[in-house]
This record gives structure tokens, C-alpha cells and sequence, in this order.
């Protein structure tokens, strides 16, 4: 099993784009990719996770997809460099998981240099590009 870490501002919702609000290509971008690796479920790391619920946020998916959405991080107390990272490490300390994951975010203050994350251009989001890199990464080829 391998795990996605998702955030949504500057993945799935680019800079300057209405408040919570997902981007239908963005999103149809990463739902291709992620459905057509049958192993790999998604855990949101979004800041949207403060606000929505987890069958809210699901809901803004389509129904193949939010089955694959397993969870929401903890929220860290505190906000300093690398707290997503933290988040990370709770989550799967809390499901004594030890799987393989990658994170996709925007802003690579959230992980420490060595982390396995995708960074997004927040201008951009999950676009062709970043599908492209992520279908690699979860084929193996890089």
C-alpha cells in the first residue's frame, strides 16, 4: 500500500483562485492518475480539514476517488517549519502503518529537504506536469 498526503491550496486549487473552491481539471488531473494505481489511497493534509469534515471533503471528489480517501491528518498544535511533516508521522504512528508514501503540497517549508514530496507550482496545481511526475513516482521509475 502506498499513501498520497494531499493538500489542496496550490495543488487542487491554484493561487488567486476562489476560496475553497477545488479546480475540476486540477482535481480530474490527480483522480486519473491516483485510480489507475489500484494500490495507493489518499490522506488529506489540507488546512480545508479544519473547516470540512471528512465526508464533506470527500464529497468534493468523485465517488470512485473519495472511496479511496482513508483519513485526515491530526492537526499539529504547533505551526512551525516541517509541521505537515509532523502531521505525517502522527498519522502513520497512529495507524502503525508502514507504508510507502509521497507527499503533494505546495509549499516546501511544510517538509524537510529529505521528505518524499511532489512540490506543485501554486500558480499551476496538480497540473499535466505534476500527473505526469506522480504516475512515474508510483510506477517506480523514479
Amino acid at each position: 500500500m502506498r499513501l498520497i498526503f494531499l493538500d489542496f491550496d496550490g495543488v487542487l486549487r491554484r493561487e488567486g483562485s476562489p476560496l475553497y473552491r477545488l479546480e475540476r481539471h486540477l482535481v480530474a488531473n490527480l483522480e486519473s492518475v491516483v485510480l489507475a494505481s489500484p494500490e495507493t489511497n489518499v490522506v488529506i493534509t489540507s488546512s480545508w480539514r479544519e473547516v470540512y469534515g471528512l465526508s464533506e471533503l470527500k464529497g468534493l471528489f468523485s465517488s470512485e476517488f473519495a472511496q479511496r480517501i482513508e483519513g485526515l491528518t491530526p492537526i499539529a498544535r504547533i505551526r512551525d517549519d516541517h509541521y505537515r511533516y509532523k502531521e505525517v508521522l502522527a498519522y502513520l504512528k497512529q495507524r502503525q502503518e508502514d507504508a510507502a508514501w509521497i507527499a503533494i503540497d505546495d509549499d516546501p517549508l511544510h517538509y524537510p529537504p529529505n521528505a518524499p514530496v511532489l512540490l506543485t507550482d501554486p500558480g499551476k496545481g496538480f497540473d499535466e506536469l505534476a500527473a505526469t511526475r506522480l504516475a512515474r513516482i508510483l510506477l517506480g521509475a523514479v
